[in-house]
Formats: C-alpha cells, structure tokens, sequence
C-alpha cells in the first residue's frame, strides 16, 4: 500500500528497507490511525495491546463530482425534463448514441444529426443483485440491465423492475415508467424504471451486436 515513510532525506530510502508502523496519539479506527512508516523492524505488541480481532471494518466513502455538460449533454438533458430521449445518428456509419457524445467514436465525425428515440426498448443484458450493500435503495433481489431504445445502437444501463427477477431476460421487451410529471428534472432518474412492455421478446439477431 502507498503511504508515507519518516526519514531525513530521500537518500535515506532503499528498495527493501524494513520499516514499521508509527501509530496516531488517538486511533479511530480508520486508515489515519498509522501516522506513517518509520525505518525499523515492527515491535511486537504484548497480548493486552492486541485486544480482540479486527474481523471487518466499515469505513464511509464519498466521491463528488463536478461535471460540465456538453452542448450535446445539454440538449439530451433539457429533453428529459419535456419527456423526451434525445439521441444523436453518425453521418457515417449512421448509428444512433443515446446519451449523444457528440462525434462518433468509430469514424470521429461530428453527430449532429438529432434522433428522438421512443421509451420502448430490449434487455440486451443484465445483472440480479442479490448482495445488500451500505446506501441501497432498493431491497434485493433486482436487476441492473442493459436497455437497447428502438432505433438506438448503444444500450444503456437502468433498472427493471415491475415483475419478478428471475423473470427477466434477454431479449424482453421493455417500456419506461416514468415518474410523476411534477418530478421532472433535466436527469435520467425521470425514468424510475423500466418495466415489461408485454410485447413478445426480440429476436436475437436484432440486438446480438450490441451486446
């Protein structure tokens, strides 16, 4: 692991070296309890400095991002707050990217060309959570799928919910359930879920290479 070793000089280091830990005054039970490394062997800890066992040990994370759309991004975003999925087709190779990215990434041209897809689509994909974990909002089992829009040739991934998780497939046919109007934002999360449509599934040629 990467962390800090406590010499005079970088000239004091060698590929090797024993070190050991140097612990914090106050320990919390976190990563911050070794104040750094130091060059020595360990010290033996007497069995009363031992105390019980660590078997697990849960530590809180937080990530937050700042990200600045596109004006690609934010047509694609302004649509969803007015219910619509707004895609982007290649000149080229003409395939159509929902989120659009603004140029194609397999001839590298500009995609300016604007497609409204429907909220219908097929499970490409997908995964049954079945592991609980700190944050979840939603008790397993469920399934995370990939969902190929008609008239897409980029799936995207959202959840499935509306039947049982063994009942999801490959192939199924499937239609956004949005949440009420009044909730709109300009986000994705404006589709709660996406649910079986009641159409037979799709055959396998017409998404087998998008998987």
């Amino acid at each position: 692991m990467l962390h800090a070793v406590d010499v005079p000089s970088a000239d004091d280091m060698s590929t090797g070296m024993r070190v050991r830990v140097r612990w914090a005054d106050e320990r919390v039970g976190s990563m911050h309890d070794i104040a750094c490394f130091e060059p020595g062997e360990a010290v033996e800890e007497t069995p009363t400095e031992q105390g019980e066992p660590v078997t697990m040990l849960t530590t809180p994370v937080h990530l937050n991002y700042v990200h600045t759309a596109s004006p690609e991004e934010s047509r694609y975003l302004r649509g969803l707050a007015e219910g619509r999925l707004l895609g982007q087709r290649c000149p080229v190779c003409h395939k159509v990217y929902i989120p659009p990215r603004g140029a194609c990434p397999t001839d590298g041209v500009p995609t300016v060309d604007e497609v409204e897809l429907p909220d219908h689509g097929t499970v490409t994909t997908f995964c049954i959570v079945n592991v609980p974990f700190f944050g979840q909002r939603l008790k397993p089992p469920y399934v995370a799928a990939y969902v190929l829009l008609d008239g897409a040739d980029i799936a995207f991934q959202h959840l499935v919910l509306g039947c049982d998780a063994n009942e999801v497939r490959m192939g199924m046919r499937v239609k956004a359930h949005w949440r009420p109007r009044d909730e709109w934002t300009t986000s994705l999360e404006n589709i709660e879920y996406f649910e079986p449509s009641g159409e037979p599934d799709a055959a396998f040629d017409t998404y087998s290479r998008h998987l």
